[in-house]
């Protein structure tokens, strides 16, 4: 881990549907603005290991990433005191990081996106633009 490089986690439940599509996302713009922080993602209740939903990598390919060797990351299997900020998928997420993780509140910050676990490729691509729009703005408010 260099020491300069910023590191941002996405948080969800599974960290197989919303956190996975928001750190590719996330990545890809940070790339195109040319700005040097990395996020990464995990989940509040899932095993490490598990596939990433067929509908996630369908929504995010129309966007031409390829997520479908990602797998999941359990909390417990991460170093929390490599992030700078955890973004979250909703405020239950925030509060297990704090108060089963001790993560400071002030480096949490709830996104509020809903789970599109068990519905159709068109709510993926709902909650995929959702979470497009959210971290354009988070660039906008918290990168530049």
């Amino acid at each position: 881990m260099q020491k300069d490089k910023k590191y941002v986690a996405f948080v969800c439940t599974g960290n197989t549907c919303r956190s996975p599509m928001a750190e590719a996302i996330f990545n890809k713009i940070a790339d195109e603005k040319e700005i040097d922080v990395t996020a990464e993602s995990f989940g509040i209740a899932t095993s490490t290991g598990a596939s990433v939903s067929t509908n996630s990598v369908l929504a995010m390919k129309e966007l031409g990433i390829d997520l479908a060797d990602k797998t999941a990351t359990a909390v417990n299997d991460v170093d929390l005191k490599k992030y700078d900020k955890f973004y979250c998928m909703s405020q239950s997420h925030s509060r297990m990081l704090q108060d089963f993780f001790g993560v400071s509140p002030d480096k949490i910050k709830v996104i509020n996106v809903c789970d599109p676990y068990g519905g159709d490729l068109e709510v993926y691509r709902k909650c995929r633009d959702e979470i497009y729009n959210a971290i354009k703005e988070l660039f906008t408010n918290d990168f530049e």
